[in-house]
């Protein structure tokens, strides 16, 4: 890696990859969302694994209202990541972004990070699987690192 890139183990877990954030969930409904246990509208108290590895990290994500999607790792805790997501039946989708402090400040450019996530909810479980790809600073289409994962959580009661 270039001397201004973050190392991956800070890319990929101090930065919090791949979700959380507690979110309030918005008030619009779809038939995706339908009060059927299938329901994905609201948060969701999950663990997720980067592939070849043993830790699990708790995080929380939450499908909003107008599409909105926030995520971000609770334990160890991390950087909140923001994107969209869309729902098909038991089938979503999110992509969603953070960046990262550069290496000369936390005023100076540093990495883009996005988590592109693809799962279903049955029964009151969220399952999916997960890629971050690390972009290199100033930059959306160098990447520099990636990885793949996991994700499976249950909905948050109020």
């Amino acid at each position: 890696m270039r001397e201004n890139a973050i190392g991956r183990r800070q890319a990929l877990t101090g930065a919090g990859i791949a979700a959380g954030g507690v979110a309030v969930a918005g008030l619009a409904a779809t038939p995706a969302m339908a009060d059927d246990g299938n329901r994905l509208q609201g948060s969701w108290m999950c663990l997720r694994q980067d592939a070849g590895t043993t830790a699990k990290i708790r995080l929380v994500v939450s499908f909003c209202g107008g599409d909105v999607f926030i995520s971000q790792d609770i334990s160890p805790s991390g950087t909140p990541f923001t994107g969209t997501w869309s729902a098909h039946g038991e089938r979503f989708q999110a992509t969603f972004w953070t960046g990262s402090p550069g290496t000369q400040g936390p005023a100076s450019v540093g990495p883009a990070i996005r988590v592109q996530l693809r799962g279903s909810v049955s029964r009151g479980k969220l399952t999916g699987t997960y890629r971050v790809t690390v972009y290199a600073p100033g930059s959306v289409t160098q990447v520099i690192d990636s990885t793949t994962g996991t994700v499976s959580g249950r909905r948050i009661a109020a």
